[in-house]
């Protein structure tokens, strides 16, 4: 062989020595950081509580637009409810009738009598079980009506007011 081709094949094997060399030092070893898998793997398990999150807060938007547009609706049928109440007129209640209380002599004989005690005159006597409509009651005299349309006073322990 002629020295030109020695050095041509040395430069040769020193080339490919040096390409395994510099492949080598650009190819990542395997279980190292500069690996792809584990790369993905180190940026799987750091995104994933992310995307988790992500998805959570994505389910949440959805349910609050749903929020939303019940609200919407909502307010919509106020306002219709309340175009209603003023376009009507207001409502008077009836005048309330009062309930007149009766009550029922409560002795053999009563007096009635024209004021409270029984230092004033005597209207007029009535019988047990004597119904009489109670106008005003008292703590010692009531003030009554009589079935005749007179008014007249009789002892509160004599009427009995059920």
């Amino acid at each position: 062989m002629k020295k030109g081709h020695i050095a041509i094949a040395m430069l040769i094997a020193l080339l490919y020595i040096g390409s395994l060399g510099s492949a080598r030092a650009f190819t990542p070893q395997p279980g190292t950081t500069d690996d792809p898998l584990i790369t993905v793997s180190f940026f799987n398990q750091a995104i994933g509580p992310f995307v988790a999150r992500l998805a959570a807060v994505e389910v949440l938007t959805q349910h609050i637009a749903g929020l939303e547009q019940r609200i919407a609706r909502l307010e919509a049928q106020v306002a219709t409810l309340e175009a209603r109440i003023v376009q009507q007129p207001p409502v008077t209640p009836p005048p309330v009738q009062p309930v007149a209380v009766h009550g029922f002599i409560n002795g053999t004989v009563v007096n009635v009598r024209s004021g409270a005690g029984t230092n004033f005159s005597i209207i007029t006597t009535l019988p047990l079980n004597t119904r009489v409509e109670v106008l005003e009651r008292g703590k010692d005299w009531h003030r009554v009506r009589l079935q005749d349309g007179r008014t007249g006073f009789i002892s509160a322990p004599l009427l009995r007011i059920p």
